[in-house]
């Protein structure tokens, strides 16, 4: 192997004074040889300190003397014999080139955006539906095990009451379809007011409120048919696995009890505080919608029922049904949605 050679300031460690000297390696020993310096002392008892930007190569000489040189590239070929900063010559190498560093950031951001933005809903979706029913059980019950503990009360309503809205959403969750194995809830919530929520498995919980302030069941109805949407679009979980991740899908995938059993205890959080997204609550929408005109040839029960809502509900309290997005737009596009169809019953 050839002698490694290269020019270099020496400093003695003694003045600040910097002799021209070069530098010969030889495999054993660092040659330095200038107007007075000699020296020959063996690579063990020097050190070549990583690089720092664009700064001169330091190489360290026993007796605090130490090279400088601006010859970065003999020195990289000297660490490369020694086997020495090899991670940090690449660090090195990409402060040097800071537009690549830059630009490897913007794309970093970028990814992470569009991963966010595009991919994280997409894997959500996929792994929703592709969760099977029996996983969604488990999640339910202790979903509504944590919403009973915290926000909700037994219900106050009279049991015939209660029979005639269950034989309406049994009408509802038969036409809407879904395979689920849906049942309606009721329970009274002073905290919550008047509202309604879906769990993954089919569900439903209207409070007294919500049957209170209805005019006529066929509100009712629109809101049964709302929530039946979430269900069969799986909009809970989706949202579920979009704020929770990638890591606690896959965990639901594989059958991991324990992330069943906290995901159950999350899903509460999700309905109450941060209701469903923009997109989903639309979706639900036109589920309820279609009901609708295909029964009574008209969305206004539904509009009005949100409408109603939207008065009722102080807007520091959460609401599931106005949340997102406004209820004025999603009243708009539920009257677009009847005038397409020709019907202009009330």
């Amino acid at each position: 192997m050839s002698d490694l050679e290269f020019g270099a300031f020496y400093f003695d460690g003694r003045s600040s004074r910097a002799h021209p000297v070069r530098v010969r390696f030889d495999g054993r020993r660092l040659r330095v040889a200038g107007e007075g310096v000699s020296l020959e002392p063996l690579i063990e008892h020097c050190r070549v300190n990583p690089p720092l930007g664009q700064a001169r190569r330091v190489i360290r000489l026993p007796e605090e003397g130490r090279l400088e040189t601006d010859d970065r590239q003999a020195v990289e070929r000297l660490e490369a014999r020694l086997g020495l900063n090899r991670g940090l010559t690449w660090v090195h190498r990409l402060e040097a080139q800071w537009r690549l560093v830059v630009a490897c950031m913007a794309g970093l951001v970028l990814f992470s955006w569009a991963f966010v933005r595009w991919g994280l809903p997409f894997l959500a979706a996929q792994a929703a539906f592709a969760t099977p029913v029996a996983v969604t059980e488990p999640i339910s019950r202790q979903a509504l095990k944590v919403l009973d503990e915290q926000f909700l009360e037994p219900s106050k309503l009279p049991p015939a009451r209660r029979r005639e809205l269950e034989a309406a959403f049994a009408r509802v969750a038969g036409d809407v379809g879904g395979g689920y194995s849906y049942r309606l809830e009721f329970r009274s919530s002073p905290k919550l007011g008047p509202n309604a929520f879906a769990l993954p498995s089919g569900v439903v919980v209207f409070t007294d409120g919500l049957v209170h302030l209805a005019q006529d069941d066929r509100e009712l109805v629109g809101v049964m048919a709302h929530e039946v949407g979430h269900v069969i679009h799986r909009h809970s979980l989706r949202q579920l696995y979009q704020g929770l991740g990638v890591f606690v899908m896959v965990s639901i995938l594989v059958g991991d009890v324990t992330s069943v059993t906290s995901l159950g205890a999350s899903l509460p959080a999700v309905l109450v505080n941060n209701g469903y997204s923009r997109g989903f609550e639309l979706e639900a929408d036109r589920t309820a919608g279609a009901y609708l005109l295909r029964h009574y040839g008209t969305t206004r029960p539904l509009q009005n029922v949100l409408h109603r809502l939207a008065q009722a509900h102080d807007a520091s309290l959460p609401d599931l049904l106005s949340t997102h997005p406004a209820t004025p737009e999603r009243m708009e596009r539920l009257r677009r949605m009847e005038e397409g169809t020709g019907n202009g019953k009330r």
